[in-house]
């Protein structure tokens, strides 16, 4: 019997789209005969409110961060927009149930809070045990949005995390601490000498990897050009997303300065990248940061987002695999000490290595099509001559 999964992610290129295909990839290898669909669920149910949201978001982080640090995880904002958020819940879910009865899948595995409310509420209004429901979070912590008594199973990124979702009313039984899922190609061993001559690097010289997301945000032509400051002999690569505007002007810059300065864009190697990186400045996004722990790749974290790339610099910092940084200059601080005692860049991949879960997708997966084999046997044995 063919198994279907529904994997609900919110904006492509982002951590959880790639969260969804590490795991649809997954579970695909390890069941061939399942069928999947990857959606993105706030762009198909509400294209309009998605592209203003996103830029009301973007203001809102550049204007004024304190608004979104107040909104997120606060239990008297999320009493407060219930109502709100249920209309928004109810229209979504028209688009998805057309979805649902289309693709008519066995679970529906989403990667990010606002779709598994859309699903939990729609089962609970309905009173459909199917699809089976699945929450995979994609950063070190879980806030209040996540728990809802409709959902079958949570992967979750630690056994801290679990607690959490435990203390929110979620039965223990329903929570896997596996991780968070990181696609195949970040464990896979990486042609370094070639990735260096394709870039036109030399092999003999650190490389510093200065990424702002898939956006593009962050100081990091300041970042740069306060690196090029250093007297050490290193190369800088910098990676801006989808922010062409600053990739054009980074690349201007970048031929004016001392130390040899890559640009890119939107790149689909940072798996490599980070293989060939000494260090990477970032933003702390879920999915980055477990992605540079299973490379190892100690992280110099600048101007987390309020809320949950706050959250996810908290517990980094707490584990020894990241530093923060005030600002460019303290970047630039951080890197010059690096480079004078490798010893503790040394103790920091340790502590990455020790903290990684590179088989996290996998370990995902496999949870996933446990819980489908267990509603398929359940349904087996309440049809008459079934048991």
């Amino acid at each position: 019997m063919t198994q279907r999964i529904l994997f609900l992610y919110l904006t492509k290129h982002s951590g959880h789209y790639a969260a969804a295909v590490a795991i649809d990839d997954a579970a695909r290898q390890l069941d061939p005969s399942v069928q999947t669909m990857l959606l993105d669920s706030f762009s198909h149910t509400n294209p309009v409110l998605s592209k203003v949201t996103l830029k009301a978001y973007l203001t809102i982080l550049k204007a004024a961060p304190e608004i979104w640090e107040f909104m997120y995880d606060n239990p008297e904002f999320k009493e407060r927009t219930a109502k709100i958020r249920e209309l928004l819940n109810r229209g979504s879910s028209k688009k998805l149930q057309r979805v649902l009865a289309d693709f008519q899948p066995d679970a529906a595995v989403c990667t990010q809070a606002f779709a598994c409310g859309v699903i939990a509420s729609w089962k609970q209004a309905t009173g459909n045990d199917s699809p089976a429901l699945v929450g995979v979070l994609t950063d070190f912590v879980a806030h209040r949005y996540w728990a809802h008594e409709k959902v079958d199973l949570y992967i979750a990124p630690s056994e801290e995390t679990k607690q959490t979702l435990i203390s929110q009313g979620v039965p223990p039984e329903r929570i896997k601490a596996h991780g968070l899922p990181v696609g195949e190609k970040f464990t896979s061993p990486v042609d370094k000498a070639a990735v260096l001559k394709t870039l036109g690097l030399k092999p003999d010289l650190p490389k510093v990897l200065v990424m702002g997301g898939s956006l593009g945000l962050g100081p990091m032509k300041s970042v740069i050009r306060k690196l090029d400051k250093l007297p050490q002999p290193f190369d800088i690569i910098g990676v801006t997303g989808k922010n062409d505007e600053l990739k054009e002007r980074l690349s201007r810059k970048g031929r004016k300065l001392r130390h040899h300065t890559t640009i890119l864009g939107f790149v689909e190697n940072v798996h490599e990248l980070m293989s060939i990186a000494e260090m990477v400045v970032t933003k702390p996004g879920g999915i980055t940061a477990a992605e540079a722990l299973v490379k190892q790749l100690p992280m110099i974290i600048i101007n987390p987002i309020p809320g949950q790339e706050a959250k996810n610099t908290e517990f980094l910092l707490s584990q020894n695999v990241a530093v923060e940084a005030g600002n460019a200059n303290d970047v630039m601080l951080y890197v010059d000490e690096f480079f004078r005692n490798p010893e503790k860049l040394r103790r920091m991949r340790e502590a990455a290595r020790t903290l990684s879960r590179p088989q996290a997708a996998d370990r995902a997966a496999e949870a996933i099509l446990r819980v489908l084999a267990a509603k398929r046997d359940a349904v087996f044995a309440a049809t008459p001559g079934g048991a």
